[in-house]
């Protein structure tokens, strides 16, 4: 923990919001009927913390998504409130981490309802140096869970057999594939294939995305899944399928 200087404030109050995730905010802090649509919007979106020497993302180097497994515990910075209580300091923007804790700090960036449930039983401080900021307990923090989440625009893939084909040029989905671009280009993928799909035994459409790569499956797709958030599928399938580099070519528009 990094103790505040003897008779610092815990928050300051300033303008100036760098996401609309913080535009939400000030416009709650400013009209206590907004609260819950920056709840909503905090809970979807990343939040941003620095990592504690020994915990998962401390280590220098080892950069890139990260799936929290099994017995691993999650140790984040944070500061001592002037009462004494310890606390955990998470983060609207990743800017605000570095600002507070140095250029060279490393960031973890997490859902804000995944991070939030695994901090329920913490003190946490949001945004405490340089923006506005709220203090949240255990109880705000489950009642702030108590949100039902907002249910992804696409569908899991059914079971059966599955038909692909190269979507036509005018209908590719330029979007989507950029963003699929943004997610793999961190990653060691030496080829994907971003295809047309159709379910045939549940008759149901969608798009399937065939990467080939040694990384760990979970983290791929995660990625994957947190760089389409908030696309709109209509309800339609999007399925990721993570397998080694090599063999035949995949079907589809080819994306590395």
């Amino acid at each position: 923990m990094t103790d505040l200087p003897p008779g610092a404030e815990p928050l300051r109050f300033t303008d100036n919001p760098m996401n609309p995730l913080e535009v939400a905010l000030y416009e709650a802090l400013a009209d206590p009927s907004k609260l819950g649509v920056f709840e909503r919007m905090m809970l979807e979106a990343d939040l941003y913390a620095a990592p504690d020497a020994g915990g998962p993302g401390s280590t220098p180097g080892d950069d890139g998504p990260k799936v929290l497994r099994p017995g691993e515990q999650l140790i984040l910075r944070g500061v001592t409130l002037n009462d004494g209580r310890d606390t955990v300091t998470l983060f609207t923007d990743p800017r605000r981490v570095t600002a507070m804790f140095g250029p060279e700090t490393r960031i973890l960036a997490m859902k804000g309802r995944n991070l939030l449930q695994i901090l329920r039983r913490a003190v946490v401080l949001l945004n405490p140096d340089g923006g506005k900021g709220l203090l949240l307990d255990p109880d705000q923090i489950e009642a702030l869970l108590g949100h039902l989440p907002q249910g992804e625009t696409w569908s899991p893939a059914p079971e059966g057999p599955v038909e692909l084909s190269d979507p036509p040029e005018a209908d590719r989905p330029h979007n989507l594939i950029g963003r699929i671009d943004d997610a793999l280009a961190g990653l060691d993928v030496p080829a994907a294939w971003l295809a047309r799909a159709r379910w045939t035994a549940a008759a149901q459409p969608g798009w399937r995305l065939d990467v080939r790569t040694a990384a760990p499956a979970d983290e791929v797709t995660a990625k994957v899944q947190r760089a389409i958030r908030g696309l709109e599928f209509g309800g339609e399938v999007f399925d990721v399928s993570v397998s080694a580099p090599g063999g035949e070519d995949g079907v589809g528009v080819k994306l590395k």
